[in-house]
């Protein structure tokens, strides 16, 4: 009896994350990265299958650390929930960095965000737009650099 008890503790924690690693990863559409964009020099935008898109721009440019940094993002043939906009240090931890933006008009949304300091003098980022809707999470990859003066 107790050695059934144990089975069915142990199994039901990990039966709940295996769903809710299905039913997440049945509904997260994610875009390809588009290496040639250069946000420092304007918008960028990225498609999903389907035809319907996103563009994120971030100012002011050259994008740096530590500045106030002004982010727009809009979207196309997408009915959205909510966005937010992950920035993630590409081989190096930069601890969490999610704004969530607002939303300004039907598929525009934007937000302020001051991005960490780093000690390296150039530090790559990536700067994911995370769409929530109906369907799930869509999202779409974005890369740049920032140097230190």
């Amino acid at each position: 009896m107790l050695l059934s008890i144990t089975v069915v503790v142990l199994l039901v924690p990990v039966a709940v994350a295996i769903f809710h690693l299905k039913r997440n990863s049945d509904t997260t559409v994610s875009a390809a990265l588009d290496h040639s964009c250069d946000l420092h020099q304007g918008t960028c935008q990225s498609l999903f299958p389907g035809g319907s898109r996103v563009s994120l721009s971030i100012e002011p440019r050259p994008i740096k650390g530590l500045k106030p940094l002004q982010i727009q993002v809009q979207t196309e043939g997408i009915k959205t929930q909510s966005v937010e906009v992950d920035f993630r240090g590409i081989g190096m931890n930069m601890g969490y960095n999610r704004p969530k933006l607002k939303r300004e008009s039907e598929g525009n949304y934007s937000g302020t965000w001051v991005l960490a300091a780093c000690a390296l003098e150039r530090m790559f980022w990536e700067a994911t737009v995370l769409i929530k809707n109906d369907q799930g999470v869509m999202s779409a990859p974005f890369r740049f650099e920032v140097t230190t003066p």
